[in-house]
């Protein structure tokens, strides 16, 4: 476990929160932990700093970050779960932990959709289909016709089961193209390779190759939000390449135990989506390769709840057993 306490050099001033609702508050009395299931340094990890550094000012306490990672972000979430639903426990929530596990882990230690519940969103961070610019194809559709002419013999990496999903998605609504897996312990590696040719397609985070799509290294085929990603105009959606209804991203949420009360859960999202919202923190998310969010709980319950029949159908689809 470690805990961290760097702070972001990004803070808003407290004056940002002085509009706070009229009626009488008594959360919080003491200091707030937030749980990062990853380790330090990933894109979850940065978001949650940049809320937390600007949450401690209008809450009157200290908010502190604390990474515990491992099992694809099981053990953080797990901790979370179990933690008392009193609003001094939040988890720095992504697809993983919150919608896809339960779908694909037999021995799961907690059950995202009973244990776990939201408090408020942060961003929406858009996939990106991504091949190596030595491919000879320029469209998502020259892809499928690539893979159909030559079954078996293109290859696609994954260092998750979130990016393995996103792949056997498009696999699905390809209509069952042939593909092979390559299963690598994190992005960096996969990336080496896709660059070099050696893996011919990932279906990822977007900014993670923002650099190689710019120096010509790498060629994005298609983003798979609904609507285009603002740093790549020009890249189509899938939906607008021929895939009606798919739909990947990733995103970044602040999250609570189940039975936390609304009303808590309120008093928190209020001052996030007016950090979100504010815009120096608005422009670092954009600058970042994210689209801004805020909301409810209300709002990311109801985002949870079609996330995870998503995933849940795309894993009936492709056939995955739980491990």
């Amino acid at each position: 476990m470690t805990t961290t306490t760097r702070r972001s050099a990004l803070v808003l001033p407290a004056t940002v929160a002085l509009a706070r609702p009229a009626f009488a508050q008594t959360f919080p009395t003491r200091p707030i932990r937030v749980i990062v299931p990853f380790a330090p340094g990933g894109t979850t990890d940065l978001m949650t700093r940049l809320v937390a550094d600007n949450l401690g000012a209008p809450l009157g306490q200290q908010v502190v970050v604390e990474n515990r990672a491992g099992a694809f972000g099981v053990i953080g979430a797990d901790a979370v779960a179990k933690a008392p639903p009193d609003g001094y426990t939040l988890l720095a929530g992504s697809p993983g932990p919150m919608a896809v596990n339960g779908h694909v882990y037999r021995n799961l230690p907690y059950d995202p959709a009973r244990d776990l519940c939201g408090v408020c969103m942060v961003a929406n961070i858009p996939y990106v289909m991504a091949v190596p610019a030595s491919l000879p194809v320029n469209t998502v559709q020259e892809f499928i016709a690539l893979a159909r002419a030559r079954p078996g013999s293109l290859n696609f990496a994954t260092s998750g089961m979130a990016s393995r999903l996103t792949v056997e998605m498009f696999r699905a609504m390809a209509g069952g193209i042939e593909l092979e897996m390559v299963q690598y312990r994190g992005g960096a590696p996969a990336r080496t390779d896709l660059i070099a040719g050696r893996i011919q397609l990932v279906i990822e985070q977007a900014p993670a190759f923002l650099e190689d799509f710019r120096a010509g290294r790498l060629r994005p085929l298609a983003v798979g939000t609904k609507r285009r990603f603002s740093l790549l105009p020009d890249v189509p959606t899938m939906e607008e390449a021929g895939l009606a209804g798919y739909e990947a991203n990733a995103w970044m949420g602040y999250g609570a135990p189940a039975n936390t009360p609304i009303e808590i859960r309120r008093r928190l999202a209020t001052e996030i989506d007016r950090i979100v919202k504010a815009p120096a923190i608005s422009e670092r998310l954009v600058s970042w390769g994210a689209e801004p969010l805020g909301g409810t709980p209300e709002d990311m319950d109801r985002m949870l709840a079609e996330d995870r029949e998503r995933w849940g159908r795309v894993v009936q689809l492709a056939g995955i057993e739980k491990e």
